[in-house]
């Protein structure tokens, strides 16, 4: 029964007192009743002592108060002693959680009108007999927290510790569950929807009975929507176990990852087959979800489209991004007489550079048309006399 030293942190804007006090809730179960203590946070910096650690185990939870003041939340590290860290990063709105070396990310909400009740962050389970299990996900793209794009597979990996041997007399926990959510977020603000909506669970779930580590390198999101190529999300793997003899189920490993949709790009103001007498001026690339981490750009180059082939690049429509979402553009062609050759069919194909293909150019988009810049003119010569 020893307490646990909980160190908080809060970074808030200077001078804007906090509306509401934001605290860690701790519930535990003693002879089968649950007990819940509330321990509040109550200065920018400073320590709270945990009650005794008693029963089967103790569930920790992270509460704080929105406020519009600070955007997005005004919590910013919370750690408990060796055990815990948590940490919100103010430009991403990610919670990271590492518990019983656990970690953990989630999307945190932003600003708006205040909310008088404390919303839930994250909860972890602790206990002395209680297994421990890490849980990773893996994208091509080494960002952080992870993230990886619709049509791209992730790696899962689960390192699972503590289970008890299902022949030892003294009994305890022998397996674990994981279970596979989702979030879907607004397609424009790239966010989750507010009060649940868009969230859920997918039918499958695993189950280990065995300590070790174990993994499954090619894992595709699956988001519910009719496009996958557009899904817009997050997935999270859980693993959890049973708590006491009540039958409730506790997390005690979890890792999500966001899920952005691939991009499109439209070519505008040119018919694809058309005759130009020179690139037209007002000619245009529209591009949408463009990955948070890309280069993308149009080249121009003779003859029908060919997918790898480098032409010349059409130095308006570099557009770079190195972002939390993805992004749109708008971007002018602005083609010379310098970027073609001679008259003839000429193909105009807009590419995109990300973590993914190696990082090799991948092809959005396309249009072919005719260049004929020859003037012809017809018409009589007559003299004066009408001969």
């Amino acid at each position: 029964m020893k307490p646990l030293l909980l160190c908080s942190a809060l970074i808030v804007a200077a001078g804007l007192p906090a509306r509401a006090v934001d605290f860690v809730r701790q519930i535990q179960l003693i002879r089968g009743q649950s007990v819940v203590y509330d321990i509040p946070l109550t200065g920018t910096t400073g320590e709270v002592l945990s009650k005794p650690l008693e029963g089967d185990g103790a569930i920790l939870q992270l509460y704080a108060f929105e406020d519009e003041q600070y955007n997005p939340w005004s919590l910013l590290d919370l750690n408990a002693g060796t055990l815990a860290h948590a940490n919100v990063s103010l430009d991403s709105h990610l919670l990271d959680l590492d518990l019983l070396g656990i970690h953990l990310d989630i999307i945190l909400g932003g600003s708006g009108d205040p909310d008088p009740v404390a919303k839930l962050l994250d909860e972890k389970a602790v206990g002395t007999y209680l297994p421990e299990a890490t849980v990773t996900l893996r994208s091509e793209d080494p960002y952080q927290p992870p993230r990886t794009r619709a049509d791209r597979p992730y790696g899962f990996g689960i390192s699972v510790r503590k289970l008890a041997d299902p022949s030892d007399p003294r009994g305890g926990i022998t397996k674990t569950r994981v279970d596979r959510d989702f979030k879907i977020y607004h397609p424009q603000l790239y966010v989750p929807y507010p009060n649940g909506a868009g969230q859920g669970s997918y039918d499958e779930s695993f189950e280990f009975s065995r300590n070790g580590d174990f993994t499954d390198s090619t894992v595709y999101q699956m988001l519910p929507f009719g496009r996958p190529t557009k899904a817009v999300g997050e997935e999270t793997f859980t693993a959890k176990v049973p708590l006491g003899s009540s039958g409730s189920q506790v997390a005690i490993g979890s890792a999500t990852i966001q899920i952005w949709p691939v991009s499109e790009a439209v070519v505008e103001n040119i018919e694809a087959g058309k005759r130009y007498t020179a690139v037209p001026s007002a000619a245009r690339v529209v591009c949408t979800d463009l990955y948070p981490d890309s280069v993308t750009y149009a080249q121009i180059y003779p003859g029908a489209p060919v997918l790898g082939k480098v032409g010349r690049v059409i130095a308006s429509s570099v557009v770079s991004f190195n972002t939390y979402a993805p992004q749109n553009a708008v971007v002018p062609l602005s083609v010379t007489d310098a970027d073609v050759g001679p008259d003839g069919t000429y193909t105009i194909e807009v590419l995109t550079t990300t973590p993914f293909n190696n990082r090799q150019p991948e092809r959005v988009s396309y249009v072919s048309f005719d260049l004929d810049r020859t003037i012809e003119v017809h018409g009589n010569l007559v003299n004066s006399e009408g001969n």
